[in-house]
């Protein structure tokens, strides 16, 4: 009896303290409701790709050229444009419509041209078609739009159905054609925006039982679409309210199975029961449609906190909603000699903010997880001496931390490189592992801990022996236009320095014109900056230097040498000017700093050398052809009590003084020592 009463004490006790826990996380009492999508909507199906090209939703899939089908003959017998399809679509019913069909066309080098064609819509194993006017349908010259009305009737999709547009031509005959008469059709641009409006079902919205956490709601919504990523990608909006306020901050983003599941993240929780009402409303299209639904649910938050702010979830979450995360590249070079051979050290730095950073945040807390997916880079990762206390707390211990910057040595090339992971080719961005001597990788938390929306840095600090003389990339392009979702424009910065014996020579910045390039020299070392911002993941450029410790490439020795050249031609010059005027060779050193320019702005040295020995060779000339300086005496000093008559030299209009009264007369010129005969 004492027993029993006292298992109910403890049970009531337990009971009682259940409510003040802050790190239970519970499910709201309500069950997942399907908000949307029952009925077909209305939308625009884009024609991309090729003659044998698809259908999308999605205007961002326009490509920047115009796929193109053209006919430049007359023609009598049915002949197809271009098929497209839809390939995958979202099942339920299909209304009885009409569906519109527009496609782009230009003319040129006749009046016109008289159309007979047909657009067909397969739905399934049903086709509804429609044509032009027989006899009545032309073309005028120039750019215009071809329409077509196609009348659907009442249907239904399922999984495996397709939907299928194609367009045929059976009479094209032309007015008042020239040589090169031509009609073209025209579709999968921005420019030409070739379309078909359809009323079909798009996809299905369920709000998933909210997620108490202390006094956070996690509000998670369910899309079943056809599009899979293409819906967070795309899509003109994606937008969460709770009793009519919207939510505001960065949802979590997961998948599961052909789902894709946005959690939000609402604080404004009174306490307590309550009733809230959950809606959402995605656009699919700037024009439409409105894709949404609403429910009510009771839940129960406790005061005290309790959550971080984000939802933290158990499966991987997807590194992108389609829109990217921000990136930021830092590269500090330096190139030096020891021991007679060439080092390159380099200290990279990779700011990372957004999902990525998310995505890397929950990996560090999952080291070790067995129940990471098969195909994700996180898979297999030796735990160190994480405990399972420390694994998936929402928290990113030191020892995780540790062991992550650990695992990343062995393992970066493919948690960089792959498909599943951060999409950026390491050998290119770093160089490639077995040319290291040493590669240390550290991460910077910026101060967050917490598995949250925060930007981390990745560091990687690399030292390689490279060969003299040799060309080299120091950097190419690290990421494509598969990565375009996965990151968005990134800035780049590299700023590498040379010691003043050692030179990267010929380095030079290939394919790009959005970067900015600058390679100067002094006489401790050189110096390239390359910079640039909002730089497309698809932007290709490649960044090569060509180092060397020749002496005559050093910046030390070459200033040295530069030099000296200029300081031997100028001594050269003031020893054969020592009787002659110097003001035409004073003005001529303004040429030494001219030298100075080519030398900083890294001129190869056959230029620095050759402009040196250009300079000392001017200054001789102008040495030579400067004029004698005229000897100063007493007599010249006083110029009034000199009495004796004077004569000007014909070559160089120097004055002499005429000394003798004998005629004829030979005087030596005292400017240029020629002979100045004087007859009366």
């Amino acid at each position: 009896m004492f027993g029993r009463a006292t298992t109910i004490l403890l049970v009531f006790i337990c009971a009682s303290l259940m409510p003040l826990s802050t790190t239970v996380v519970n499910s709201a009492a309500a069950e997942p409701v399907q908000v949307c999508c029952d009925t077909a909507s209305s939308v625009d199906l884009y024609l991309i790709e090729g003659s044998s090209g698809d259908l999308t939703p999605f205007s961002q899939k326009l490509d920047s050229e115009s796929s193109s089908v053209s006919i430049s003959n007359s023609i009598t017998s049915e002949e197809q444009i271009g098929t497209w399809s839809m390939g995958k679509v979202w099942p339920g019913e299909v209304p009885e419509s009409t569906w519109s069909f527009a496609i782009h066309y230009k003319v040129t080098d006749a009046g016109g041209a008289q159309v007979n064609a047909t657009a067909t819509v397969k739905i399934g194993s049903l086709s509804f078609s429609a044509s032009t006017d027989i006899g009545s349908t032309v073309l005028p010259q120039g750019d215009g739009v071809l329409n077509f009305d196609i009348p659907v009737d009442s249907t239904s999709l399922s999984a495996s159905s397709d939907i299928e547009l194609i367009l045929t031509a059976r009479t094209i005959v032309f007015s008042v054609p020239e040589s090169g008469a031509k009609l073209e059709f025209l579709w999968g641009s921005s420019d030409h925006e070739s379309k078909i409006s359809a009323e079909i079902p798009l996809l299905d919205l369920t709000i998933e039982e909210p997620i108490i956490d202390g006094s956070d709601i996690y509000l998670p919504v369910k899309i079943d679409s056809p599009f899979g990523l293409d819906t967070l990608a795309y899509s003109s909006s994606i937008e969460l309210r709770v009793n009519n306020i919207l939510i505001s901050g960065n949802p979590v983003e997961t998948q599961s199975g052909d789902s894709i599941i946005i959690t939000w993240t609402w604080q404004g929780a009174a306490g307590g029961e309550e009733t809230i009402q959950v809606s959402i409303r995605l656009s699919l299209q700037s024009s439409g449609p409105l894709l949404s639904g609403q429910s009510d649910f009771l839940v129960e938050t406790f005061d005290g906190g309790g959550g971080t702010g984000t939802f933290y979830p158990q499966e991987e979450p997807l590194r992108t909603s389609g829109v990217g995360s921000p990136l930021a590249v830092e590269q500090i070079v330096e190139l030096s000699i020891s021991k007679g051979k060439l080092k390159l050290s380099r200290l990279t730095t990779l700011e990372i903010d957004g999902e990525m950073a998310f995505w890397m945040r929950w990996g560090m807390d999952h080291i070790g997880d067995v129940n990471i997916a098969p195909n994700s880079v996180l898979r297999g990762w030796n735990p160190g001496s994480i405990t399972d206390e420390e694994r998936i707390n929402k928290n990113i211990e030191s020892v995780e931390l540790e062991q992550f910057q650990r695992e990343m040595a062995n393992r970066y090339r493919t948690y960089m490189t792959d498909a599943n992971g951060m999409q950026i080719d390491s050998g290119e961005l770093i160089g490639d592992q077995s040319d290291f001597d040493t590669i240390s990788i550290s991460v910077d938390l910026m101060g967050e801990t917490s598995v949250v929306y925060h930007p981390l840095k990745l560091q990687f600090s690399t030292l390689q022996t490279i060969d003299k003389d040799a060309n080299f990339v120091l950097m190419r392009t690290f990421t494509s236009s598969s990565s375009d979702t996965i990151w968005q424009d990134y800035s780049l910065k590299i700023e590498a320095t040379s010691s003043g014996m050692t030179s990267f020579a010929g380095a030079e910045l290939l394919e790009s014109e959005d970067l900015i390039f600058k390679h100067s020299r002094m006489p401790w070392g050189e110096k390239i900056t390359v910079e640039g911002d909002s730089v497309s993941p698809s932007e290709d450029f490649t960044i090569t230097i060509q180092p060397t410790n020749s002496i005559f490439y050093g910046p030390t020795t070459l200033v040295a040498l530069t030099g000296v050249i200029l300081l031997l031609g100028l001594l050269f010059c003031l020893r054969i000017t020592r009787n002659r005027h110097r003001r035409f060779l004073m003005f001529e050193l303004v040429l030494i700093p001219l030298v100075m320019l080519i030398y900083y702005f890294s001129y190869p040295p056959v230029f620095i050398g050759g402009a040196a020995i250009a300079v000392v060779s001017l200054w001789f000339i102008t040495c030579l052809v400067s004029p004698r300086r005229h000897p100063e005496s007493p007599a010249a000093a006083n110029p009034v009590e000199n009495s004796l008559p004077t004569i000007g030299c014909p070559a160089c209009q120097t004055v002499n003084l005429v000394t003798s009264d004998i005629r004829p007369l030979r005087v030596a010129c005292t400017g240029c020592s020629r002979t100045i005969k004087i007859v009366g």
